[in-house]
């Protein structure tokens, strides 16, 4: 039986698509590009009809290689001219990372758990 749903890779799209659109607006478009092939790749996973359980683990693998402490990802500040606004990006990076952490680790849980 398969543990994780299509949905559940839809969110992780959704929260790739969302994470790339606030670094592109925090003036980091190559971070922006990195996050956006990871958007194609979870794209393609969706659009199979048969689960690819082993793309979405090393899809998820790649993603939290990005969160790993010698990565600039995670000491990463986003920019723009106005300081109110640039308050604001970096506010809702916070939360898109935590909320992107969330769903990866949800999916290792649940990849962990179909393995045994």
């Amino acid at each position: 039986m398969q543990k994780i749903e299509k949905w559940r890779v839809e969110e992780l799209a959704l929260v790739l698509n969302e994470l790339a659109v606030l670094l592109r607006a925090g003036d980091s478009s190559e971070w922006a590009s990195v996050f956006l092939h990871f958007l194609e790749e979870a794209e393609k996973i969706i659009s199979r009809k048969e689960f690819d359980s082993e793309g979405i683990e090393k899809l998820a693998r790649n993603i939290l290689n990005c969160f790993d402490r010698n990565s600039s990802f995670v000491n990463i500040a986003l920019k723009n001219e106005n300081p109110k606004e640039e308050q604001k990006l970096n506010q809702a990076l916070l939360l898109t990372r935590a909320r992107l952490l969330n769903v990866l680790n949800d999916i290792q849980k649940r990849i962990i758990e179909h393995i045994h």
